[in-house]
């Protein structure tokens, strides 16, 4: 328990703060491949650390794990210590770019500025951050997200070996396929993003959010009313696919939201988003279990988290009508 306690003490301390980095070197409306080429590498450790793990514990023991754990460690903290230039330093030089800078002052591009209220301290306490409309919306969709995800992922495994009786190594093909695609995903789907919000302003964000939850809402409907395991393997692509298309969006927005304003707040902003969706990895997987023994499976999936999509989209739509009301 002290273990996975210190542990989870350093990925919140360490995620955060690569997230605010990468923010705080690329200008607005350039995140998207940014935070999509983070997702994806996250996504190939989360994968390669397992079967490494179980490999070195079945030829070394606990002993062998820990070996290899602090040689990570010691890795980790070279690279942050002496591998990484200081990124507002790197932004600088980025912004003196001729190509870069054109790109920002072109006339056919809406800047965020104008979408958002103008802030005059470049310093916000944490608590008035987390209100900022914009923040908080994005904070919220974290949330649901979290919670479709956590919740899905603990109750998918127990769902195929109760009704298909497939294997143990079966079942990990859901989330070996759901991490696959989003690896093979995740830059492409992060460069549209940056070109679609580039090109149309950043209305465009919550289009492309709408029609993310809409389409995973259908996955996870789906994946509810199946009735063979090759059919839920099948529609974890579509699920995977889905879910960049909102995650890269919301990840991207916080420090779209801290540049756009040149606040000094974005370790604080992506702190808020990796909080959120603890939070959801924390408490939706005993919640979602209770009502898979209580409600079963199909109502759990089809009824709450494919609703909890559809709320998510709905609150985008009234901001994104609220946005458009604003500029008439």
């Amino acid at each position: 328990m002290l273990y996975r306690l210190l542990n989870g003490m350093a990925s919140g301390l360490v995620y955060p703060i690569s997230t605010a980095a990468v923010g705080d070197v690329y200008p607005h409306k350039l995140l998207g491949l940014q935070m999509a080429m983070l997702n994806m590498f996250n996504n190939a450790g989360y994968m390669i650390g397992p079967i490494v793990g179980g490999i070195v514990y079945d030829h070394a023991g606990v002993h062998g794990v820990s070996t290899v754990i602090m040689v990570i460690g010691s890795l980790l903290s070279l690279i942050l210590g002496f591998g990484i230039k200081e990124p507002l330093l790197i932004h600088d030089n980025l912004m003196e770019q001729v190509e870069v800078a054109s790109e920002l002052s072109s006339e056919k591009e809406k800047t965020i500025t104008e979408e958002i209220e103008i802030v005059e301290s470049k310093d916000i306490p944490l608590w008035k951050l987390v209100l900022k409309w914009r923040v908080l919306l994005a904070s919220i969709i974290t949330l649901s997200l979290g919670t479709l995800n956590s919740s899905l992922d603990n109750m998918l495994g127990i769902h195929v070996k109760d009704t298909f009786k497939v294997t143990s190594s079966k079942a990990g093909l859901l989330y070996v396929l759901n991490g696959g695609v989003s690896i093979l995903l995740s830059m492409p789907t992060g460069s549209a993003v940056d070109w679609i919000i580039g090109r149309h302003g950043e209305i465009a964000r919550g289009y492309i959010q709408i029609i993310g939850l809409l389409l995973t809402s259908g996955a996870v409907f789906t994946i509810g009313m199946s009735d063979s395991f090759a059919t839920i393997l099948g529609v974890e692509a579509w699920l995977a696919a889905s879910n960049l298309l909102v995650n890269i969006p919301v990840m991207s927005s916080f420090g779209d939201f801290v540049n756009s304003l040149r606040l000094n707040s974005m370790a604080q902003c992506y702190g808020i988003f990796n909080s959120f969706w603890s939070l959801s990895s924390t408490f939706a997987p005993p919640i979602a279990t209770w009502l898979y023994t209580r409600i079963g499976f199909r109502s759990t999936v089809c009824g709450l988290l494919s609703g909890l999509c559809i709320l998510c989209a709905c609150l985008i739509l009234g901001e994104t009508i609220w946005q458009i009301r604003k500029r008439i």
